[in-house]
């Protein structure tokens, strides 16, 4: 650590911290910031810092489907593309809230985890998402690979 670095990160207030993990908070003089005194007002979040954290939360989604779908490495891309997906929008415990769903893929039963799919809560709040997701999963198909 630089002197530099040493003496901003004493002077600057951090806003609510759990363990490595900084929340956006309010500063004395009402700008929106985080970590050591980053203007999110003004600055906003650079790129390299938007893709990093990309990385970060797709590592933490598939680790979220493996630890609810056993059969995920066994899936063909297209559709570890859709519980990629679901998991980095519902997070673990959302997904674990699909048991038809995640019963209907461990049975190879693509025509029934598409339907759950579209019977859901999710599929009326993200109508797109969830109608290409159910696509991947019927049809074993996906624009991405």
């Amino acid at each position: 650590m630089t002197d530099v670095q040493a003496m901003i990160m004493t002077q600057e207030g951090t806003g609510p911290v759990r363990g490595d993990t900084f929340s956006p908070y309010t500063d004395s003089v009402g700008i929106l910031t985080i970590g050591y005194g980053h203007n999110l007002e003004a600055k906003g979040v650079p790129r390299t810092v938007v893709n990093m954290l990309l990385s970060e939360d797709i590592a933490d989604a598939i680790d979220d489907v493996r630890h609810v779908c056993s059969v995920y490495d066994q899936l063909s891309r297209p559709r570890q593309l859709v519980l990629i997906s679901m998991a980095f929008n519902l997070g673990r415990e959302g997904l674990n809230q699909w048991p038809r769903f995640l019963g209907a893929v461990h049975l190879g039963n693509w025509a029934d985890a598409a339907d759950e799919i579209l019977n859901s809560k999710a599929a009326s709040q993200a109508k797109v998402r969830y109608q290409t997701l159910a696509t991947m999963m019927r049809e074993n198909t996906s624009q991405w690979i």
